[in-house]
């Protein structure tokens, strides 16, 4: 049963998408919607509506909470932040679902649904997704405020990355070609394959990266960098999954190219042999 005839037209629209034609009638002001024999379609019924309590419901309510609880006024941003808990549902965000745990989001859906096309009688369905639904609701909550927190930390990264490229652009060119392994020690080269030695890399620094600048700038790798700002830089890693890779494509953009730390001695080698 709904409330409204939109949501009663919006349900009944989502089902026929799935193959399911039934019909709903209105008594009293509210919409009733009948089911028709589901002994010979019940998984067709129970699919359907876990998507629909996945997909819509599910967003929209995240939504309300997002405007109403935590004053998000952007429909950008609440797209944005709803996308991520979508994401951790779906099992792409495992970084992020450890630290709520994983919800069993389908078995608990599924059982809800089965009792509730069990069930003989009339159910508001905004009832049923308030009481049969509410400890799933509490750890779509716990999934939200993750998401919101994330969201965040997203925006301040790029505001860092920004704040940085804003520097780079500025910047005049220091050294214009680096060679950089990234595997620890860290090691600088120039355009020559001459390991520069850190006098050298320390006399090249600005020392406002370091001191006054309104975002912390990493003064191993990043720091040098930006104040070298090379117009191209080579860099050479084992992992080229690390976060510091990310952040350094980010900034510097098309100026970076990165290869495999055996790379490098390869291009090393030949460069000696014909020096």
């Amino acid at each position: 049963m709904f409330k409204s005839i939109k949501e009663a037209i919006r349900f009944k629209s989502f089902l026929a998408t799935n193959g399911l034609q039934d019909s709903f009638q209105e008594k009293r002001g509210r919409f009733i919607y009948s089911f028709q024999p589901i002994d010979t379609n019940k998984d067709q019924y129970v699919s359907a509506l876990i998507q629909y309590i996945q997909t819509v419901k599910r967003n929209e309510w995240l939504d309300q909470v997002l405007q109403k609880k935590y004053r998000f006024e952007s429909e950008n941003e609440r797209h944005d932040i709803i996308e991520v808990v979508s994401e951790m549902f779906a099992g792409e965000r495992k970084e992020l679902t450890a630290l709520a745990g994983v919800v069993k989001e389908e078995s608990i859906l599924r059982e809800a649904v089965i009792d509730l096309l069990d069930f003989k009688g009339t159910v508001a369905f905004d009832s049923f997704l308030r009481f049969r639904l509410k400890e799933y609701f509490k750890q779509v909550t716990t999934y939200l405020g993750i998401a919101i927190d994330e969201y965040k930390m997203e925006q301040d990264y790029q505001v860092f990355v920004q704040t940085l490229r804003d520097y780079l652009h500025d910047r005049v060119t220091r050294q214009s070609i680096v060679h950089l392994i990234l595997d620890r020690p860290e090691t600088f080269y120039d355009e020559a394959l001459k390991e520069m030695k850190q006098e050298e890399i320390q006399g090249l620094l600005d020392p406002r990266l370091l001191s006054n600048h309104p975002v912390y700038v990493d003064s191993a790798v990043i720091a040098p960098l930006l104040s070298m700002a090379p117009n191209k830089i080579f860099l050479y890693t084992k992992d080229e999954d690390q976060p510091l890779i990310r952040t350094l494509k980010n900034i510097f953009e098309e100026r970076i190219a990165v290869f495999s730390t055996n790379y490098f001695y390869r291009l090393a080698q030949a460069y000696t042999k014909h020096s």
